[in-house]
């Protein structure tokens, strides 16, 4: 079985759709954590849980109406996505993002396995909990950033389950960079981040995949 994994903030879509709902509150905390993991002060994990303590209150509508007005979908994400199909690679999205994000775009109707961070809602409104699929650090690599969603760990799962001929990953962050390491063949959004192949959006990537496949 091939494998093509997905990240979604940044990559599915142009802006970072976490980043945008976290303007919301208007709160400069938010910011003050984000540079303390940028600074390697606290793990990713610890800066989102502690980030989303500020969306307590927000309601899901807020969320949508904001979304529709800021975030938008990789226009050649769809034929991506259809393309990988015809080839009978399988997709799955591995992201540090929140779901109610992925949702609000249907990208779940076109990728069935998604793995990402949950926002805690009650009767439409969130709570401020976040709940994700990983609670500690993996070290797979020699400095590991303590991810919500470990995507090296995801993929030796797969490997253990599935007989994984060859694996493909696109993505823009700091996690995916740690999941370039272990794939086939990986695209990088972003130029901080070695990968296999520099890419601008996901145009570029689906006109290499259809020189080589």
């Amino acid at each position: 079985m091939d494998i093509f994994i997905f990240d979604f903030d940044g990559t599915i879509t142009s802006e970072d759709t976490t980043d945008l709902i976290l303007k919301i509150p208007s709160e400069d905390r938010i910011w003050q954590i984000e540079e303390k993991w940028k600074n390697s002060k606290i793990t990713s994990y610890q800066c989102m849980k502690a980030q989303a303590r500020f969306l307590k209150g927000i309601t899901k509508e807020k969320i949508h109406q904001h979304l529709k007005q800021h975030s938008h979908i990789d226009r050649k994400f769809s034929k991506l996505v259809n393309f990988l199909k015809t080839k009978n690679i399988y997709t799955m999205i591995l992201s540090e993002g929140y779901y109610i994000s992925i949702k609000f775009h249907g990208i779940q109707k076109q990728i069935k396995e998604i793995y990402c961070s949950h926002l805690i809602t009650d009767n439409g409104t969130l709570t401020g909990e976040l709940k994700v699929s990983n609670e500690r650090t993996w070290n797979y690599n020699e400095k590991c950033i303590g991810c919500c969603i470990c995507k090296v760990d995801f993929l030796h799962q797969l490997s253990t389950q599935y007989n994984i001929t060859k694996s493909f990953a696109v993505g823009d962050g700091r996690s995916d960079e740690c999941l370039f390491k272990y794939v086939d063949a990986s695209f990088s959004l972003n130029p901080k981040y070695k990968a296999t192949y520099q890419v601008k959006d996901l145009s570029d990537v689906l006109r290499i995949l259809k020189k080589n496949l």
